[in-house]
């Protein structure tokens, strides 16, 4: 167990709150009390960073706002008491059209839905009720190019995510890895949906570039996620902890799992009855 914790990250969708939903009351209570204790809270999340998010903790009935947020997997890092944001460069279009063009007969075959994340991009195809919620989630519509490569990919963007059944997912990232495995990553953040981005992006070597810059050892950083864009999260911190509802392989190889699901507030309850023995660290 973590003896001492200075920070804390994690995962939003499926490990803190239900997709959209309010964040449950036993973890709202556990971040205030933590937070009141100088444990700098953040987000780890496959989401770009806008203004909406830095706002989060407001949306939620926090008493503070979070202190840092990882997003897109690892790609952004904004430190709210620095007022800084780390960004790595978006992929250009002409990436995303080699992807797209390589991959357009497995979308038309299984119509899988598909969009593009970051940089002011929300082009879509097969626009899907998955995709029309998860646009309402982030505040904005989808547009159609539905069949349009050229229009799909006429803004850069940080990711391109297939949504799908489980199965057509996984078929989606053998045959990218055939063709791309060399320069890009393909990670799944909730069943049947994977995303595309360059290699060497992820939340763990994200959340050591915020730790780095404020002085704070991984060991001393608890984070809680659910699945396999949070691996590298849970493995780099010093204590690493998988929600109970969470993908197999990611329980595995986490430091422990929560006996309360995420719509039970798992966070929050591992939180008060396992790791309030440990020295909470001032700031």
């Amino acid at each position: 167990m973590i003896e001492k914790i200075e920070a804390l990250a994690a995962d939003i969708d499926m490990t803190l709150t239900f997709k959209g939903e309010p964040l449950p009351q036993p973890t709202v209570e556990a971040f205030n009390l933590f937070h009141r204790k100088k444990v700098l809270i953040g987000l780890a999340t496959g989401r770009e960073i806008d203004e909406r998010l830095k706002q989060t903790g407001a949306f939620w009935g926090l008493d503070f706002e979070f202190d840092f947020i990882i997003g897109m997997n690892g790609g952004m890092v904004y430190d709210r008491h620095k007022n800084s944001m780390y960004s790595v460069e978006l992929m250009t279009t002409r990436e995303m059209t080699k992807i797209l063009t390589y991959l357009m007969p497995l979308i038309e075959k299984y119509k899988i839905s598909i969009n593009a994340e970051g940089g002011g991009n929300h082009n879509a195809m097969y626009i899907e009720k998955e995709l029309i919620e998860a646009g309402k989630r982030h505040g904005f519509f989808f547009v159609d190019k539905t069949g349009d490569i050229n229009g799909f990919c006429d803004k850069r963007a940080y990711k391109i995510l297939f949504r799908s059944k489980p199965e057509y997912g996984d078929l989606i990232r053998s045959e990218f890895l055939k063709k791309f495995g060399k320069d890009y990553q393909i990670i799944e953040t909730y069943p049947g949906t994977v995303e595309v981005m360059p290699k060497g992006i992820d939340k763990g070597n994200g959340l050591l570039r915020y730790a780095n810059s404020v002085g704070i050892a991984m060991k001393n950083i608890i984070s809680f996620g659910d699945n396999e864009n949070d691996n590298t999260l849970l493995e780099m911190s010093g204590w690493g902890v998988c929600l109970k509802d969470g993908n197999e392989k990611t329980k595995k190889l986490a430091d422990d799992i929560t006996d309360y699901s995420c719509v039970d507030g798992g966070v929050g309850h591992y939180l008060m009855d396992r790791c309030m023995n440990a020295k909470l660290c001032s700031h």
